[in-house]
């Protein structure tokens, strides 16, 4: 892992070979247990005209200019790499000139014709324009640019995939994911989007979530606020998906639709205007008053437009993202040929407008050339049809919208149907070959509960008949291993103490069988933590257990100097530690609350364990590994925190983990897969965990795209990172494991007729998953609130001879109960849940520290070093249980 920047720099560019043509795992059996329960979707079947035959044409529109000097210069919308307002601009462009040419081209038959506004073409009939295609010109109504000289679209068949047809649908997909033709699945897209696209109440945001204008109108709820004219918008995402259904020698295409509620800025607001709407606004505020700090968050990465000079024109406005506040414009000066100037100087003599505020904050923003360029605010307007990102809502837009994602099963599924229903996505025969069935009903399989045991073998209660929730189990008596706490403190910030709460803690954790002594009280002054941390590294501290309040700002602070110091840290919310012994309640009711947290966490942390899973497939000879990031890769600026997790201690239903920071890039997990494995391989050695007989990875977050990667590139470097640590030695079977929570399939339990959510350990494994490979969807814990999100596996390679779909959902399940801390199952198997954590923790190491740069880069090798666990006393312990 420390060679990690090494290997990154001696890395040459190659020319990559194509992944895909090496087969994934083999199709297995499902899941023969006959523990079934009846299972309603939101997934329905497209029955469509048996040889229809379906055209694909590539697209090609572009806009030529005339330059000062004379030369001609063009741009190409239809493949449009923008993000955001950009992106959806470029698109608009693409329509406006496609509808011009297919008057000339689909001969006023518009119903076979599926264009998706940018490369891509689909029609029902031939076009027969000849291998070379047709090009179309247009001078009139495309732009009032002065300099505009025409537009071009020019149409191709697509000489690999050019026709395909509704009998194909088994070409959609391959076990070597690099020869499915996706022909026929995009087409599919296409169309069934029609209605949608055409609805003049309907807005389509990217390619498959569509929107309605007028929720209201079909007695849905919605959500609108004064400050900042936002409102929230309800749709419907769109995915057509080839499934085993239920003729297994055939299989069919499904439509997935999933309702989205969603929250927009308003539309063609003049940004000043927009501003009013904020309380305490005010027309002279300074870029760094508090009030407009606030307000920046709010509006942050907002796309504005220019309404003046070029910009005016909605066909070729000039778009920018709102990057920051800047100085008022009377006191924003720059250099131009002509001198130095201002920016209300420089309105006055470039466009004759006079700048009405000229002692408010002016909009920061990227220029045309990368520089840094100051806008007055009253002289931008906000772009169309922009979602409201999460940083920018408020307290309370965040609570209503959680709200409307949180409906119960039975409300959420009616709503769904309403939504789709009143979009166009389904309930009719679109372009008279495609019908929309009903979302489809299955049988799911109840997977049996491991057996907890604590200490002298006691079991815990599963399914438990006191809780209202069958998998909470309570403690069954003392840890199974309880370790012992002599030197820690109790952190509290001065005049915050809570009285009692030591003695309590001490007298838990007794009886949970820690040997413990009393705690030294700690007084954080005047936020002065690095005292408190420099304090118990001198007096070689177990522990510093801190007692802080929820809002405090103290947490980033905590396990940015936990990492510095090499202490261990345990937190706990004031308001939790007040309810002990503010609310009446029994002593049994003291114990369980105590006992399950924060003590089962400390006893984790120090190294114990608190229960032990007994499982048929969860045995001491498999090493299971989790990689997981909390921020995704893709563009902008890094590092990535990516996490790790395995059960590399002594005992195997122990685990640990750390993260490591790489660059952001489509792939996050490759570059430190082989280091990393290799220190997980050092460390179950050093544990006495000398050879597994299987090493079962998970990978959480990627997508369909990537499993060929994972297949191709990531099996050879565990097996390179095996043999490198074992001096050759031939490597254990290895089963690689898929898992993704950002799939729009939704699952609920159907009991004679009522909708509620999936019973944790409901599986299911045939007819919605693919017809060629290994999926199942599995709810292993129970939803608080809300609908349960299932989790797809996907098993992307094993040579384990052995395996079955039985054996992967059983122990992927019984994983989720191995979390120790909270007593009953989370949403994902322990290696990967535990992964997670650790790589938010890197998020908010990095943030509190910041990354190191050298030469004006990131040192990556430098930042893991100095912001990483991987050379810490602590690395090897559950420091983030």
């Amino acid at each position: 892992m420390e060679s990690l920047t090494a290997s990154m720099a001696g890395a040459t560019v190659v020319e990559k070979k194509k992944l895909g043509l090496k087969p994934l795992a083999a199709k297995l059996p499902k899941n023969p247990s006959n523990q079934v329960v009846d299972v309603d979707t939101n997934i329905r079947k497209l029955v469509i005209t048996k040889n229809q035959p379906i055209f694909k044409y590539s697209i090609k529109i572009e806009y030529f200019y005339r330059r000062l000097d004379g030369s001609e210069c063009s741009v190409e919308f239809s493949r449009s790499t923008k993000n955001g307002t950009g992106h959806e601009e470029d698109k608009d462009r693409c329509q406006r000139v496609y509808l011009m040419a297919a008057k000339k081209f689909a001969a006023g038959d518009a119903s076979q014709f599926f264009y998706d506004r940018q490369a891509s073409l689909y029609t029902l009939k031939n076009l027969k324009i000849g291998q070379e295609g047709k090009a179309f010109e247009f001078k009139n109504d495309i732009s009032k640019r002065a300099n505009f000289l025409k537009a071009t679209l020019t149409i191709k068949p697509v000489e690999d995939s050019f026709q395909a047809t509704t009998n194909d649908i088994t070409r959609c997909i391959s076990s070597c994911p690099g020869l499915s033709d996706k022909t026929l699945l995009e087409a599919m897209n296409n169309i069934v989007s029609g209605p949608a696209i055409n609805n003049p109440e309907v807005i389509t945001i990217g390619s498959c979530v569509h929107y309605l204008f007028h929720p209201e109108q079909y007695g849905i709820q919605t959500h609108s606020y004064s400050a900042g004219e936002r409102y929230s918008a309800v749709g419907a995402t769109k995915a057509v998906k080839v499934m085993e259904g239920t003729d297994k020698q055939n299989p069919s295409l499904f439509l997935v639709t999933e309702i989205k509620d969603t929250l927009f800025h308003p539309d063609d607001k003049n940004l000043l205007d927009l501003f009013k709407t904020f309380q305490g606004f005010r027309t002279d505020m300074k870029a760094n008053s508090p009030g407009a700090q606030n307000l920046l968050k709010a509006c942050e990465g907002l796309d504005v437009y220019m309404d003046y000079g070029a910009g005016a024109e909605a066909q070729e406005r000039m778009v920018v993202s709102i990057k920051g506040f800047g100085e008022p414009a009377a006191q924003c000066f720059f250099e131009t040929p002509t001198g130095k100037t201002n920016v209300v100087k420089y309105f006055q003599q470039t466009y004759n407008l006079r700048i009405q505020h000229p002692n408010l904050f002016t909009i920061e923003a990227k220029g045309p050339k990368g520089g840094k360029m100051n806008l007055p605010v009253e002289f931008l307007v906000v772009c169309n049809s922009q979602k409201v990102t999460t940083s920018q809502m408020q307290k309370n837009e965040q609570k209503d919208m959680i709200k409307l994602s949180a409906a119960k099963p039975h409300d959420r599924r009616a709503r769904t149907d309403q939504v789709v229903r009143a979009i166009g996505l389904g309930g009719k025969k679109i372009n008279e070959f495609v019908d929309v069935e009903q979302p489809i009903r299955i049988k799911g399989v109840q997977l049996p509960y491991p057996k907890i045991s604590f200490a002298g073998n006691q079991a815990a209660v599963l399914p438990n008949p006191s809780s209202k929730i069958p998998t909470d189990f309570n403690s069954a008596g003392k840890f199974l291993e309880a370790v012992a706490l002599q030197s820690w403190e109790l952190c509290y910030i001065q005049g915050q103490e809570v009285r009692g709460l030591k003695e309590a803690l001490v007298q838990e954790m007794a009886r949970c069988g820690m040997i413990v002594k009393q705690p030294d009280v700690t007084l954080i002054v005047n936020g002065d933590l690095r005292s408190v941390f420099q304090n118990a590294k001198d007096r070689k501290r177990q522990m510093l257990f801190f007692v802080i309040p929820e809002r405090s700002e103290l947490h980033q602070k905590i396990k940015a100097l936990e990492q510095e110091f090499d202490v261990l840290t345990q937190e706990v919310k004031k308001e939790t530690a007040d309810k002990f012994f503010k609310q009446p309640q029994t002593r049994q009711n003291v114990v369980n609350k105590i006992a399950n947290f924060p003590i089962s966490q400390t006893n984790m942390k120090l190294g114990g364990l608190n229960y032990h899973i007994t499982s048929p497939y969860f045995t001491p000879d498999l090493l299971i590994v989790g990689f997981e990031t909390a921020s995704r890769g893709g563009s902008g600026d890094g590092p990535v925190s990516v996490g790790f997790a395995a059960n590399m201690m002594k005992h195997w239903q122990k685990y640990c983990g750390a993260y490591i920071f790489v660059p952001r890039s489509k792939d996050v997990f490759g570059p430190i897969l082989k280091d990393t494995m290799i220190k997980i391989f050092q460390t179950a050695r050093g544990n006495g965990r000398l050879k597994p007989s299987e090493i079962i990875v998970y990978f959480n977050g990627v997508t369909e795209g990537q499993y060929s990667m994972i297949n191709e590139e990531y099996l050879p470097l565990i097996k390179a990172a095996w043999e490198q640590n074992t001096n050759g030695s031939q490597p254990p079977k290895i089963t690689l494991i898929a898992s993704s929570k950002t799939h729009n399939e939704r699952l609920y339990k159907n009991e004679r007729g009522q909708l509620s959510n999936l019973t944790a350990g409901t599986v299911v494994d045939h007819t919605i998953v693919n017809p060629v490979l290994n999926e199942f969807y599995l709810a292993s814990c129970v939803a608080r609130q809300g609908t349960t999100k299932t989790v797809k596996y996907t098993l992307i390679s094993t040579d384990q001879e052995k395996q079955s779909m039985q054996r992967l959902e059983t122990l992927t399940n019984d994983l989720c109960y191995d979390h120790q801390i909270i007593f009953h199952p989370v949403g994902l198997p322990v290696p990967l849940y535990i992964a997670g954590r650790n790589s938010q923790r890197g998020s908010v190491v990095l943030h509190e520290s910041g990354a190191r740069v050298k030469d004006g880069k990131i040192d990556y090798e430098k930042t893991n070093e100095e912001l990483g666990y991987s050379k810490k006393a602590l690395f090897g312990t559950r420091f983030n249980a």
